[in-house]
Parts: C-alpha cells; sequence; structure tokens
C-alpha cells in the first residue's frame, strides 16, 4: 500500500512539474526579463545561455534568435485594448520609417503555432524596405483575413495569431530607449 502511495505521489509530482514548466515557458507575457511598449513585449539584453528559463522561452519563440548586440525581437499578441489578436477580426498597424532607428526591421505575422500563415498572396511581412508610405514616412499595414488593398497582411482566417517586430542593427541610443520609445501602433479596426 505504502509503494502505491508512493508511486502515485511521484507520478503526481511529475505531472505537476511538467504543467508548471509548461505554464512558466508560455507566460512569456509575465516575464520579469521583457519589458512591454504599447502592443510589443520585448528585450534588448537576452541572457542566453545564462538564464535556463529565458534562454528556453526564446527558443520556444524564436528558434534561430541572434545575439541581441546583432537583433532584438518584439512579440505582440494583443491589440491596443489588451484583447488577443483573432482572424475573424480586422486591424491596423500605424508607424513612421523614421520611429525605428535600425538598418533593417520587418514585421511578420505568424500563426499561433508560432509558423507562417499559408496564404493565396504568399505574403507574410512588411519591412522598412518594400512598405508603401506617405511623403513624412508614415505608414498603415492592415491585418485582415479578406484581401485588402495596400499594406495588408494576411491572418487566419479564425484562429489567433502573433505579430513579431524584428531590429537588427538597431541605432544604440535607439535600442537603450526601446522600453518607451514609439513603436508601430496594433489597432482593431471596428465596424
Amino acid at each position: 500500500m505504502k509503494i502505491k502511495r508512493l508511486l502515485l505521489f511521484s507520478v503526481m509530482g511529475v505531472f505537476l512539474g511538467i504543467g508548471v514548466a509548461g505554464f512558466r515557458l508560455l507566460n512569456i507575457e509575465n516575464s520579469p526579463a521583457f519589458f512591454h511598449n504599447g502592443n510589443w513585449i520585448g528585450t534588448t539584453n537576452l541572457p542566453l545561455g545564462t538564464d535556463a528559463l529565458i534562454t528556453a522561452q526564446v527558443t520556444l519563440f524564436a528558434m534561430y534568435a541572434l545575439p541581441s548586440n546583432e537583433a532584438v525581437y518584439l512579440m505582440s499578441r494583443r491589440d491596443s485594448d489588451g484583447n488577443r489578436f483573432q482572424g475573424s477580426k480586422q486591424y491596423i498597424i500605424t508607424g513612421n520609417l523614421a520611429d525605428i532607428k535600425a538598418r533593417y526591421w520587418s514585421i511578420t505575422v505568424y500563426g499561433k503555432d508560432l509558423y507562417l500563415i499559408p496564404n493565396r498572396a504568399e505574403r507574410y511581412s512588411f519591412n522598412n524596405t518594400n512598405l508603401v508610405t506617405d511623403s513624412a514616412g508614415k505608414f498603415s499595414i492592415i491585418l485582415s483575413s479578406d484581401e485588402q488593398k495596400g499594406n495588408w497582411l494576411p491572418t487566419p482566417d479564425k484562429a489567433e495569431f502573433n505579430l513579431l517586430l524584428r531590429i537588427y542593427n538597431g541605432d544604440s541610443a535607439f535600442l537603450k530607449q526601446l522600453s518607451v520609445t514609439p513603436l508601430p501602433q496594433v489597432k482593431r479596426n471596428k465596424p
């Protein structure tokens, strides 16, 4: 009887441990290692290889992440009202090319599974070289499952999705202020 009870508690402990580990890995939005700036969550100092939890979280969400001195990754799962992105809704990303001081940057849409979303247009991201802007550098990107004109990124029909803002070779002064500097905003288009 004692052996059965010990075995039961051991099995329960293993499953509880797996559950806690899974929760901590997926709970990146509340990790103390990441800052929040509007819709975006990120860090400019990833302790990859020295902090096991952070390394696991980054590996889960950005498998081939470069070190912070080369690239900074910002993730968004929620609109400006704090609601999870839903493919059944339409969103608009607004910003200005001059706000992101880097050699190159891009915004990519990923499914909830963190893979690119298959679509007929074969369009997955926009970057600082292919966005259509006004004369002042302002841009708008429409996120929608229905095809749109202009800067449009396809989203899944009804499923949740994520955005990833990659910043490569950012200006050092810009990166030091990244947690408070203006970044593109993502708002739900309300009919």
